[in-house]
């Protein structure tokens, strides 16, 4: 009987491990994790230290030993009688940042397709906020190719200086796609210039879908827009429906520079792609360590050259020093 039971058991025991191994979802692969944790843990896996106990008295008096840990002496006794214990185990409890990245599917204007990232990741304390500002552009027909919300964090590389410019880690950088602009100013996605030529540089969006819900509140107008090559830049006059970027974006958290300095060339095409969101940043007392730890977890953080900034302290434009 005892061995019929024991070759039942194994083949449960296999039967898990071929569904463990081959899981996908959400819910096995942390099973999987579970299940790793306690073989770890698990006082079987070693020889004991201690002679088994004899009697109740025996188990009470090793009980009494571990009595000042809630958890452990739950564990002890889960295995005593053969039950699982607590979950997660000690050592093994997941320390998560509060914050996360959130990907979002990309904008992909007709022939700028390839050099279009498929998607993109925003900051879980941003993403509702910049959601509802890519629906307003799309309900008017426009379109907001992103070249990148975030970057990775750069490893630590001898002799190479940890980054000066933190925002872009920070998931705090916009980068919008520069090839959508200064190409073609009668049919480029984006474009830079001035409203009837006149006025500081402006981001706008041109109307692509005219049968969107509130594309009627875009009306065409002259605008002188930038276009380079090159070795030069220039402008000229056209007239269609564009949509000025800044106030839906602003409204999001999101700003350019100001002013937006003119393209010089095709390699200088200015700073109008690159906006950033700097709310919540306290000058002279947010620290670069608040923002990291909110977004990375400590292995990651400490394999980043960006541990030699976290004490650097936002100046109001930038993180500095506090030196």
């Amino acid at each position: 009987m005892a061995d019929g039971a024991s070759t039942a058991e194994d083949r449960a025991l296999d039967a898990l491990t071929r569904v463990l191994d081959s899981a996908i979802s959400p819910e096995m692969l942390e099973a999987q994790q579970i299940i790793l944790r306690r073989l770890a843990l698990s006082g079987d896996l070693f020889p004991s230290r201690v002679p088994p106990p004899l009697n109740i008295t025996e188990v009470g008096g090793y009980l009494n030993l571990i009595d000042h840990d809630v958890v452990l002496r739950a564990q002890v006794l889960a295995a005593a009688l053969g039950v699982a214990g607590p979950n997660p185990s000690p050592g093994f409890d997941p320390v998560l940042p509060a914050l996360y990245f959130v990907r979002r599917t990309n904008d992909r204007p007709a022939g700028l397709e390839p050099v279009t990232p498929i998607s993109y990741s925003v900051r879980s304390d941003f993403v509702i906020a910049f959601d509802g500002a890519v629906q307003q552009l799309h309900d008017k027909g426009c379109v907001l190719p992103v070249l990148a919300m975030t970057r990775p964090l750069p490893p630590v590389v001898l002799g190479a200086d940890p980054p000066a410019d933190l925002l872009p880690f920070l998931g705090r950088s916009l980068e919008l796609l520069p090839a959508a602009a200064l190409v073609d100013p009668t049919t480029d996605p984006l474009g830079l210039g001035q409203a009837a030529g006149a006025g500081p540089n402006l981001v706008v969006a041109r109307q692509i879908d005219a049968t969107a819900p509130d594309a009627a509140s875009v009306p065409a107008a002259d605008w002188s827009l930038w276009s380079c090559d090159a070795t030069t830049c220039s402008q000229a006059t056209v007239n269609d429906a564009f949509l000025e970027l800044a106030p839906v974006l602003n409204a999001a958290g999101w700003y350019a520079a100001d002013p937006i300095t003119a393209p010089i060339f095709t390699g200088e095409p200015g700073d109008w792609s690159r906006w950033t969101n700097i709310t919540g940043l306290v000058a002279g007392v947010t620290r670069a360590r608040d923002e990291i730890e909110l977004l990375y977890p400590a292995g990651a953080i400490a394999a980043s050259s960006v541990r030699e900034r976290m004490d650097w302290v936002w100046d109001g434009a930038t993180f500095v020093s506090p030196g």
